[in-house]
């Protein structure tokens, strides 16, 4: 068997890109052949070897041209090459599978409308990008090339069943994975050298710390986050673990909320395994998050774990595992959520024990087994 991969970039701190990887080595795995169809702008790290990279032409000037641009260049690739299955992992029209990692555009565009003025909601609308990002899915949904869609939550299932109610593809559900067996060493180190840990990143040990893991602070919630610890013990305290070019925006605000001791700053890291190690709960108070691999995470890694209900990985939470946010919008709602990590709540090692059937390995063969078997 033959695929293709499509997935146009590649960032090292990206969680779609460790993903993708993953998938495109648990493939080869099961002797398949795979290229992997993406811009010439990105460098691919982690691959097995022999895997073929084809870099298509892509112009980097701003998202609506890299959108239609890699679009082209990839139709006009298949147009000369044949797969027996292709893989599309980003926005583009013609594949036999669909991963839908982001989620539903339209569905996005709604909820940021919700949160927004209507000023703002109209430039959503009428936004040359987002018209081509909805114009792109509806086509993919659409095709007649396309087999499956892979959600990786039942609430994008949803949106998608009510955004395209026309669409006949089959659906299946295949949650995003944790490396669960590969955090077994860091879980256990975590439990006796959490002192230790924290003295090497010049913390406190006399303190309960939140772990807000993720990228793109105004989607995830943050502010929420922050304007929430202030009605929480001073012993309690937040640790950002991401990037955001508002940065900034964010210390201010902790520093005007006489947070600037109990808000911690850390950028984007590569190896967040010491977050996990030394944190206590993890909070996402996300507008919109398909499944936050960063919840799953956390999860696995035994964090009492507190996200919306616009997050899909809230599907997975059970209950003493962590506490589902339903109106993320209100500051007390939030605060009061991460209160309950300061009660009674299964251990850490039964709190990690409810994702064990999401490890990677699980997951990740779903999808391939499912792909294999539909191009039979």
């Amino acid at each position: 068997m033959r695929a293709a991969i499509i997935k146009s970039n590649y960032a090292p701190y990206g969680g779609a890109e460790k993903y993708t990887t993953r998938l495109i080595n648990f493939f080869v795995k099961n002797n398949v052949e795979v290229d992997v169809l993406t811009s010439k702008h990105g460098r691919w790290d982690g691959l097995q070897p022999g895997i073929k990279i084809v870099a298509l032409k892509q112009f980097p000037y701003n998202n609506l041209l890299r959108l239609l641009t890699f679009n082209n260049s990839v139709k006009r690739y298949l147009r000369k090459v044949r797969y027996d299955c292709i893989l599309g992992m980003d926005r583009t029209e013609h594949q036999s599978h669909l991963w839908l990692g982001g989620g539903c555009h339209r569905a996005w565009i709604e909820r940021r409308c919700k949160e927004s003025s209507r000023l703002k909601c109209l430039s959503f609308k009428i936004s040359p990008f987002h018209r081509a990002m909805s114009e792109m899915e509806r086509r993919a949904i659409s095709s007649q090339a396309l087999k499956r869609v892979f959600c990786n939550s039942n609430l994008v299932k949803d949106e998608i069943m009510h955004f395209y109610p026309e669409t006949t593809v089959k659906i299946s559900i295949v949650y995003n994975s944790a490396e669960w067996n590969e955090f077994s060493a860091a879980f256990e180190e975590g439990l006796v050298r959490k002192d230790h840990i924290l003295k090497t990143l010049n913390l406190k040990p006399d303190y309960f710390y939140y772990l807000f893991l993720g990228s793109g602070y105004e989607r995830k919630g943050l502010a929420k986050a922050i304007m929430a610890l202030r009605l929480l013990p001073e012993y309690t305290a937040l640790l950002v673990v991401g990037k955001d070019k508002h940065e900034k925006y964010y210390k201010r605000m902790s520093e005007q909320s006489g947070l600037t001791d109990r808000v911690h700053f850390f950028g984007p890291r590569m190896d967040v395994i010491p977050f996990l190690q030394i944190s206590d709960a993890s909070v996402l108070p996300t507008l919109y998050d398909p499944c936050a691999g960063s919840s799953i995470e956390a999860l696995a890694m035994g964090l009492y774990t507190i996200t919306s209900d616009a997050n899909g990985a809230s599907e997975v939470v059970e209950d003493g595992a962590g506490f589902i946010i339903r109106n993320s919008r209100d500051i007390v709602a939030v605060a009061e959520a991460m209160k309950k990590a300061l009660g009674a709540h299964l251990s850490k090692r039964e709190i990690r024990e409810t994702v064990r059937h999401l490890d990677f390995e699980t997951q990740l063969r779903k999808i391939v087994t499912l792909c294999i078997e539909d191009v039979r």
